[in-house]
């Protein structure tokens, strides 16, 4: 099934789950049910960000976007990761409010609708599994599968509750869940702000790269050398490469299409950018990397 008809389904199963955990939390007084129905109304915005950044990021590159809008599934994936943090201090808020003024709790509906929560999104994580690759599609697979493990936090705080009678446990088992719920956004908030910063990504090894250069016949040096990520699956780099003085054009053409071949194959760098010169110019950043021997 394609990517977006997954996210629409998701998108309407998503709703009807938060209208019925909102409501199921207020009859039941659980914080842990209002931390899994907070949670899935982050997943419901999740659904929403990823399909309209699948949408954005199909549209082709234009003179003032000429790298496209593949970016848009990076920002979308930072917005969820955000939110969800900002949302997860907020239930924290609560939850620590409900140590000091507990109040009565009703098992029974906390039991039934985390059941409901976690096989709906039980089956929302298998569907989006294969799409995982996709940094915008993990972003929204965390959310699930975070929302899933808070649902069966509050099964198993709903059935300590009818065992023991020990209500401290509904605010325990939400600090817990807050705590997962935290970590989980951690990486992608990590990982799609280095893409936005335009950092190096971390499959790549610039002194790799580098060797990789000065192996071609014809360079001499390589400085001014960096890496970013136009999206998360799509590397770009830029560089300048000193060769001998007596180097033809027609030399340097053929040098650039044995770099872009390499670049492609081994470290997955589809926009090179390249910069000859018979000398190192001493106004360029960077110390200039030559070939041994």
């Amino acid at each position: 099934m394609p990517e977006n008809k997954k996210m629409w389904l998701v998108t309407f199963a998503v709703f009807g789950l938060l209208v019925f955990e909102i409501l199921a939390s207020m009859i039941s007084h659980s914080v842990a049910l209002l931390s899994d129905a907070a949670h899935v109304g982050t997943d419901l915005l999740a659904a929403i960000i990823t399909l309209y950044a699948q949408k954005i990021a199909m549209r082709p590159s234009t003179d003032s976007m000429s790298f496209g809008y593949s970016r848009g599934t990076v920002v979308s994936a930072f917005v969820n990761g955000v939110t969800l943090i900002l949302l997860s201090l907020i239930v924290l808020f609560e939850t620590v409010q409900r140590f000091f003024s507990p109040v009565s709790i009703q098992p029974s509906w906390m039991l039934t609708a985390a059941i409901v929560s976690f096989i709906v999104n039980f089956f929302i994580v298998i569907s989006l599994f294969s799409g995982g690759k996709n940094l915008n599609i993990r972003s929204a697979l965390l959310h699930f599968a975070g929302d899933a493990v808070v649902s069966l936090g509050v099964i198993l705080s709903a059935i300590g509750i009818s065992i023991t009678h020990q209500e401290w446990l509904d605010p325990a088992i939400s600090l817990l869940l807050v705590s997962i719920m935290m970590v989980t956004s951690y990486r992608i908030v990590r990982e799609s702000l280095l893409i936005l910063m335009e950092g190096t990504p971390p499959s790549v090894n610039i002194d790799q790269i580098i060797q990789a250069l000065l192996s071609i016949k014809g360079i001499l040096a390589v400085h001014d050398v960096h890496i970013w990520g136009v999206s998360d699956a799509e590397f770009a780099a830029s560089f300048h490469l000193l060769v001998a003085p007596e180097t033809k054009v027609v030399e340097t053409d053929r040098i650039l299409e044995k770099i872009e071949a390499l670049l492609l194959d081994k470290f997955s760098i589809v926009h090179v950018s390249v910069q000859f010169e018979c000398e190192v110019n001493p106004l360029h950043t960077g110390f200039p990397h030559r070939k041994m021997g």
